[in-house]
Parts: C-alpha cells; structure tokens; sequence
C-alpha cells in the first residue's frame, strides 16, 4: 500500500513537470503535424522549466545534519521538496525558439506559455501554412491549432514548482561515515512503469583536520545522486482538416540528479542549525519512441502518407549550478522535523520528518 501512495504521489508531480501522460494526446499530434523538428523545439520549450524544478527537487532531502551516525546507527527520513520555477521561465519567446514550420499569430507580445505558465492570450493560435511539405507530406489546407496553455503557478497557493518527495535509509558504517539510500523498486501502477535508485555518502571531515577536529561543531562532505525512470503507453489518433497524425508508442522519462557538497551543522539541545555550500548536475532525457503517421488527402482525393519513427529525443541540462543551503533540525527524543531553503537557479524549500537512532 505504500509503494502504491509513493508512486501515484511521483507519477502525479511526473504530470505536472512533463505532460506525461499525454491526456490531452490532441495537442501531442497537432504539435508533431508541423515536423520532428518543431515538434522537439517546442516540446523542450514548452516543458524545460517543470522538468527541471522536478530535477532539482531530486537533489535535496539528503541530509539535516553534518553529524554523522555511530556504526550502526540509522535514520529513516521523509523530505518533501519544492524547487520554484523562476518568473522568467513561465514564459518563452516564440520567435527566439526557431521554427521552421510552425508559426504563431494573435499574440500581441510573441510570448507563449510554458508548462508552469498559465492560459494562452486569448485569440492566439499556432498554425502551418497550406503548400509546406512536411515529413514528405505536401499540406494541403492551413493546419490550425491553440497555443498549449500550462499551469499558472504564479495563481497556485504555496506550490512554486513540481513537489517532489524523497525517501531515504541513512546508515552509520565506520570511521563517522553515513550510506544513505533511496530506493523504490519498479511498480506498474494506472498505467505508469516507475522506479528510483539513489546512493549518497556523508563523511565527517574534521576529525581529519588538525587543530579544528576538537572544536564543538560537525563537518562533514557529501555526494549524492539519484535516478528516476518512468514510461507509459501513449496513442495518438487527431483529425484537423485533411491532415491526419496517428499511431503508439512509448514515452520514456530519465532524470539524474548529483550533488556534492561541504555541510555544517551545530547542535544546540533539541535543535541543530546547519548549512551546506556545493553544486548540483542535473540531467534529463524525454524520448517518444514508436511509429507516426501523417496522412493528408488533395483536392482530388489523392492521400500522401508518411511514416516517422521515434519522433521525440530531448535533453534537459539547464537546472545544475551552485547552490547555499540553510536549515535546521528538531529533534524530540528519536523523531525528527526539519526545514531547509536552498538559494540556487530553481530555490528549492525541502520539509520533513524522520526516525533518528544514534
């Protein structure tokens, strides 16, 4: 039951960040109608920004404490993060992205939105020109569609960006240093194929430092990364005029998030204030693999048709860099509550709670 509730939580942010599960598969064919190439540019345009706050979110919950646990000691700990999406990126200038094909008109600043934007302007659409030969195929009638409109974050109470939750195992091994783990094995929930796998390892510092190793605080360095893959089944079937898009195939969502980072903390009673300075690398892949067909019918009933193959293959770099976090922990007996906020390009607030032995 709680691997069923841990997986509909990530396939649900899943969703947000990427249109995953292709509900609205209309807008999927009109998109691809213009061309593989468009298609890509628009799609990478389109979904970067949620991508990437569901990456970034993926490198935090590690820790909320420099201190390491004695052999054998271990923690289980419960982190909800939210990596915001910057205003800037609720938005992308149509022309700056350079389309081939596709083009835009009824938009008075030529500003679309993405993902975690909100409605398109009112009377803007995309369209494609009747005569433009695409994928081989000669369009006949000018292909209309609406701008894809994305969720107004900004209008959302709270949520800044993708909620991503992590889980992790953190266990006391030897000389003060921690394994932690995150796993999640593969589940095939409503549709969903999803899994996880994380590794970090903190180690304390100090006690290798000379003449600071005795002063009453923790260092320690961390590493940490994680990847998450999830696919789903996706069929298109879209009819505008006498153009036609159809066929199945396999979406493949892949994120890799590294982190490497220098921590200190100080406890003080119940509470341990802590920081850490460090960079993150994050990585996404979203392929749509299978077989596409356009079809369009001439004025005297001739049909051209023309099959593409694997028509999606985007890479999502732009969300590493440097990163400043501050927190603190309280712990109460051996329950733990903490809260951190991380400044970096996607700021990220991470909250939690955990169990905390030795």
């Amino acid at each position: 039951m709680k691997s069923r509730i841990i997986v509909r939580f990530m396939a649900t942010a899943l969703t947000l960040g990427l249109a995953f599960n292709f509900s609205n598969a209309q807008d999927f064919g009109e998109i691809m109608s213009a061309g593989t190439e468009d298609a890509n540019t628009y799609l990478e345009n389109y979904a970067a920004p949620v991508i990437n706050s569901f990456g970034v979110g993926l490198a935090g919950g590690w820790y909320n404490t420099a201190k390491a646990h004695k052999t054998l000691g271990f923690d289980l700990t419960v982190s909800f993060n939210m990596a915001a999406v910057p205003n800037e990126d609720m938005m992308f200038d149509f022309a700056e992205a350079g389309f081939r094909n596709l083009q835009l008109r009824g938009d008075s600043d030529g500003m679309v939105p993405t993902l975690a934007g909100g409605d398109a302007e009112n009377g803007s659409e995309l369209y494609i020109e009747a005569g433009q030969t695409i994928n081989g195929v000669t369009i006949e009638d000018e292909v209309t569609f609406d701008v894809p409109s994305g969720f107004n974050l900004s209008e959302v109470p709270v949520v800044t960006g993708v909620p991503t939750p992590t889980f992790n195992l953190g266990v006391g091994i030897y000389k003060n240093t921690d394994l932690k783990l995150r796993f999640i094995p593969q589940q095939n929930i409503d549709g969903y194929k999803f899994g996880m796998f994380g590794i970090g390892v903190m180690h304390d510092v100090k006690q290798w430092i000379p003449g600071i190793k005795n002063l009453p605080f923790d260092l320690s360095g961390f590493f940490g990364t994680t990847t998450m893959t999830a696919e789903k089944d996706i069929e298109v079937n879209n009819q505008d005029g006498s153009t036609s898009f159809e066929g199945s195939g396999v979406a493949t969502f892949k994120t890799n998030s590294t982190t490497v980072q220098a921590i200190i903390s100080k406890k003080l009673a119940v509470l341990t204030p802590y920081a850490a300075l460090g960079f993150n690398a994050v990585k996404t892949t979203f392929d749509v693999s299978g077989d596409y067909t356009v079809e369009t019918e001439d004025p005297l009933g001739q049909t051209q048709s023309e099959t593409v193959s694997d028509p999606i293959d985007l890479t999502f770099k732009g969300a590493g860099g440097a990163r400043l976090t501050l927190g603190a922990r309280l712990k109460l007996a051996v329950f733990t509550f903490h809260y951190a906020y991380t400044l970096q390009k996607y700021n990220t607030h991470s909250f939690g709670f955990g169990i905390n032995v030795r």
